[in-house]
């Protein structure tokens, strides 16, 4: 039986073209869908913006 791939941070099922790896330093090599991806980039920028590295 097939394993459907799922999002290792919000946990939906996608296709296998859907996701990446995040790779370190960013990630341990966790799937990633590209809504994720979009969250962390905000994230990251938002408190870069703040001024809290």
């Amino acid at each position: 039986m097939l394993e459907i791939p799922h999002c290792d941070h919000c946990e939906e099922e996608f296709a296998p073209e859907e996701l990446t790896v995040l790779a370190p330093p960013a990630g341990d090599g966790d799937l990633i869908c590209a809504r994720c991806i979009e969250i962390k980039l905000r994230r990251a920028v938002a408190k870069l913006a703040r001024g809290d590295n």
